[in-house]
């Protein structure tokens, strides 16, 4: 008995992204999964009495896009907090004028949130300082965190809630900023230091939690994101997703990695949690899944905390930030790897990936990693041993291209043009044989995949379209590899997504436009009509 279709795409133009880019017209899917690709009339003859019949009328279609990197909870919570972007904003009267709006509305005490500055875009070219929040909101503590996600600055009741004074000292791995008085600006640099105030911050409850994922999750939806690789979350969360997907609210399939750091945990605190957790790469489903271990070392170029080789521009003596102790990295580096977990390590510097990449020959003498997909993430500033290595280990690199795009112009302010042509090398990486998988790194840039796509083939910045290394480009080709099969690959999960293949996963997109043959610079502002999901529409223009 022949097998007939439950849906059938048709009249398009397929991308299907197998090993020869192959272009069809059509798509039979059946149970969640694609039985079969080709020309209109062959597929036509797989319709059944009750098939769903979609005709594209020539309209694009692509696998699914995969986001290799990035935070869903936060992304979901920002979605309800201050955007302190530019835009909208584009002063730091702006933000005050926002953050003023919220605090005469809210109760004395309640926490004030807000994200997305850039100093480097905003008229004041600086960043704000608790002086000017005082200003607006003496009775509500306020946090902001920057674009980074690496830096905070909050007003005079954080800094005193959070203890801080001119008398606290530096905290190993952070930096309180202080004026020439010794005074703290309210200007938190990483982790360690922002912890001093965000810990005081009531935490998100379970229920808030779920409700950031679904969401997040049709947010996702609508921008064409099928699957996302979640970075850096704790059990809590993972339970959280279990609920969202119980609910049958979680559109989209996703990849959990645990937070090898949890607030002041002791690295000895930190390798007990690892060794203990109940999980190792690839338990779970096709939905949700868990993916290993994500640690962070350095912060970002935009807020001068990358960790460096050589000096930022007109700063001699800072070179970034390694937020923790080598020592300490390698033994939550052992205990993941020994417990069989993937781990992906956040290096945007240089000198963070050097640490990393030594972390990762070290731990190899302990289990074997080759073939195991370990992860740089962000990974700017690689050299010929840092190729050499991850070829050896076949480690991928998990990039943001959006990052040119929406953070560029403070990366070519804070390390020069000549250094910046070198940020994010995608041609470099592909020609010496190593995987790359893109995203964005949400909430740190926006989640819609198409900026940060077409970033990686135009290498422009958004407000002064600064070219960013023109022989770092990838084509086109390339650029939706990275998006889809490369992804899928840094999961294992080449074999079940990341094309339209028989026998895969039915996630499809439809797009408002042919993103191979449009103008270069209509790439990025590519729309979504429709998001399929294991055969079934669940986003519709």
């Amino acid at each position: 008995m022949e097998v007939k279709a439950d849906l059938l795409l048709l009249d398009g133009k397929v991308i299907t992204v197998d090993s020869e880019f192959n272009i069809v017209e059509a798509v039979a899917v059946k149970d969640g999964k694609i039985i079969a690709t080709g020309m209109t009339p062959e597929i036509e003859g797989l319709k059944g009495e009750g098939t769903e019949v979609i005709g594209l009328e020539g309209k694009t279609v692509l696998p699914g896009l995969i986001d290799s990197h990035l935070h869903v909870v936060s992304t979901g919570m920002l979605l309800s907090q201050i955007n302190c972007r530019t835009p909208p904003m584009s002063s730091i009267s702006d933000i005050l004028t926002a953050v003023k709006e919220v605090a005469d509305k809210a109760e004395p005490g309640e926490w004030i949130l807000g994200r997305g500055w850039d100093q480097v875009k905003l008229s004041d070219h600086r960043n704000p300082t608790r002086w000017d929040l005082d200003k607006v909101s003496p009775e509500n503590p306020v946090w902001l965190t920057r674009t980074c996600g690496h830096i905070g600055v909050c007003n005079s009741l954080a800094l005193e809630i959070g203890g801080v004074s001119k008398d606290t000292p530096q905290p190993v791995g952070g930096n309180v900023e202080k004026d020439e008085g010794g005074e703290p600006t309210g200007l938190l640099e990483e982790g360690p230091a922002m912890n001093l105030v965000r810990k005081h911050i009531p935490p998100t409850s379970f229920e808030d939690t779920v409700n950031a994922i679904k969401l997040a999750s049709r947010a996702f939806s609508e921008a064409g994101l099928t699957g996302v690789v979640d970075a850096g979350i704790d059990s809590k969360t993972m339970r959280a997703y279990q609920r969202a997907a119980d609910d049958g609210e979680l559109n989209v399939r996703v990849n959990m990695m645990l937070h090898g750091k949890s607030g002041d945990e002791t690295a000895e605190e930190s390798v007990d949690r690892i060794s203990d957790f109940p999980l190792s790469t690839g338990y779970g489903n096709d939905l949700l899944r868990f993916l290993g271990l994500k640690l962070l070392i350095d912060g970002g170029i935009g807020g001068r905390t990358a960790l460096l080789r050589e000096p930022y521009e007109d700063q001699e003596d800072n070179k970034g930030i390694l937020i923790m102790p080598i020592e300490d990295l390698q033994k939550r580096v052992d205990a993941g790897n020994l417990a069989g977990m993937n781990i992906g390590i956040h290096c945007a510097g240089g000198g963070a990936m050097d640490v990393v990449l030594n972390a990762f020959e070290e731990t190899d003498k302990k289990k074997a990693i080759k073939g195991r997909r370990f992860s740089i993430i962000h990974a700017y500033q690689p050299t010929e041993e840092n190729f050499e290595t991850c070829r050896r280990f076949g480690i991928v690199v998990a990039s943001q291209p959006s990052f040119l795009y929406y953070l560029g112009d403070s990366y070519h302010e804070n390390v020069g043009d000549d250094r910046s042509k070198w940020l994010k090398p995608h041609r470099a990486w592909i020609d010496n044989g190593i995987e790359v998988a893109s995203g964005t790194d949400s909430p740190v840039t926006p989640y819609p995949p198409f900026p940060s796509l077409w970033a990686s083939i135009a290498r422009k910045t958004e407000v002064l379209g600064t070219q960013m290394g023109t022989e770092q480009k990838v084509t086109r080709e390339e650029a939706i590899r990275m998006y889809t099969i490369k992804s899928a690959y840094y999961t294992f999960e080449e074999n079940i997504k990341g094309s339209i293949e028989p026998g895969k996963l039915a996630d499809m997109i439809v797009l408002d436009r042919d993103i191979l043959t449009c103008p270069e610079d209509e790439i990025k502002d590519t729309k979504i009509l429709k998001t399929i999901l294991g055969g079934k529409t669940v986003y519709d223009a």
